[in-house]
């Protein structure tokens, strides 16, 4: 029988998301402002097509700080995709699970994996996260963090080698 199971996950936003947006904002009321005044002043109503795309610019922008992350779980594979604003999707990794070295909840006990690469994947609350340490040929020792629910928990620990699934 096939293990398979995907949870999508919203990456909440940060203090510096948040001052991007507001940086984004403000630029665009400044050079709106300075291109109206610029369009007043010369006479070419052609400017304001300029304002128009600095406001569609912005939305571009603003809305590009919006982030989901996709687990999905087949068998013993495990797939994380990044989509951006529900118009772009970007693969960022593909494990065995098969290949993890250590799997479980991210806890202040679980000590700091910093001799490798960290594939940050998760909702950004720091509640529920969860931790896979494995060897990859593309990125070497590899932890990555991500938030899943219960299904995928579950489709992940059914494809765990024995010695990590004893200690469970």
């Amino acid at each position: 029988m096939d293990n398979f199971a995907e949870y999508l996950v919203k990456k909440q936003p940060d203090s510096q998301d948040n001052f991007k947006k507001v940086a984004i904002f403000v630029a665009l009321v400044l050079l709106c402002g300075a291109t109206i005044y610029l369009t007043l002043v010369t006479q070419i109503p052609f400017i304001l097509l300029i304002t128009c795309a600095m406001i569609y610019g912005a939305y571009f922008l603003i809305t590009g700080l919006s982030v989901e992350y996709e687990y999905a779980v087949t068998n013993d594979e495990m797939d994380v995709d990044k989509i951006i604003a529900r118009r772009k999707r970007s693969h960022l990794i593909t494990v065995d699970i098969r290949k993890f070295e250590a799997f479980g909840s991210l806890t202040a006990d679980v000590p700091a994996r910093d001799d490798g690469t960290l594939v940050l994947c998760s909702d950004n609350t720091g509640e529920g996260e969860y931790y896979a340490d494995l060897t990859t040929e593309d990125y070497g020792a590899t932890r990555i963090v991500f938030t899943p629910n219960a299904a995928v928990v579950d489709a992940i620990t059914a494809a765990l080698p024995p010695q990590l699934r004893r200690t469970r």
